[in-house]
């Protein structure tokens, strides 16, 4: 049977209430275990969440905004305990050397096998390894960002990352069991989520019927709650430290 398992870690973004976590999620797709997004916090959410830097295979950043990537000298830091070498995409702009110098380890990038990324309309495979295909394309955003697509054995899920809704997303989510879709803005502050780079939960829901996903699961809450209507698309709320298995949603 295919596997594919989603386990989202944290659902807030750089403004949110502390206590939703910044967004990330494990992916355990065949036999590889994939971080999506490396943010303030990830590793304690990780643990929180049964999971530990021993398990992971990959990590895929979608830009270098905090809430995104300022967890990965911690992570670092316990792959080199490990004797480990982590690999991580990200986008071309994405400074992981001067990160790390930032924080006083820069001797840590050892720790890091970087694959950078540069972001571009249509997708393009990133990386096929034992059965697992993992594509990016550009986000719309306000700096240089990657979405994701991460397939294996007929079961395919997309990551849009911080973005305003795009087309370049819905060609790469096309015919995905599941879209995860930032929702940062309510339907009201439409004008300020496009203007900051962002998504409403409407537009999520819109991308999702474009690209034919089958279900759409929104995420990067703002500071206030989402409020979900007609949004014409089946919903799967993300639930931290709760798996969803994708071959039970086909």
């Amino acid at each position: 049977m295919p596997r594919m398992v989603v386990t989202p870690l944290g659902v807030g973004g750089w403004t949110s209430n502390p206590l939703l976590g910044t967004v990330s999620f494990i992916v355990e797709a065949g036999p590889l275990t994939i971080l999506l997004e490396a943010g303030e916090g990830v590793y304690a959410a990780m643990r929180r969440c049964g999971f530990d830097v021993a398990d992971l295979d990959y990590v895929l950043i979608s830009h270098k905004h905090g809430d995104h990537a300022l967890g990965l000298p911690t992570l670092a830091v316990h792959v080199r305990r490990l004797r480990r070498r982590l690999k991580v995409l990200a986008p071309s702009d994405f400074d992981a050397e001067l990160l790390l110098r930032a924080v006083g380890i820069p001797d840590h990038i050892s720790a890091l096998e970087l694959h950078y990324i540069d972001p571009a309309p249509e997708p393009v495979l990133a990386l096929e390894e034992r059965g697992v295909r993992i594509y990016a394309a550009a986000a719309d955003h306000s700096v240089p960002a990657l979405a994701y697509r991460i397939e294996t054995e007929g079961l395919a899920l997309a990551y849009s990352g911080d973005t305003r809704p795009t087309p370049s997303i819905a060609r790469l989510a096309r015919g995905c069991v599941l879209l995860i879709h930032e929702a940062t803005f309510s339907e009201q502050h439409r004008e300020l989520a496009m203007t900051d780079g962002h998504s409403t939960p409407r537009q999520a829901a819109e991308v999702a019927r474009e690209s034919g996903a089958q279900y759409l699961m929104p995420t990067h809450f703002g500071p206030e709650p989402p409020v979900l209507e007609n949004l014409g698309v089946k919903v799967v709320l993300p639930l931290p430290c709760t798996h969803l298995d994708l071959h039970h949603l086909k």
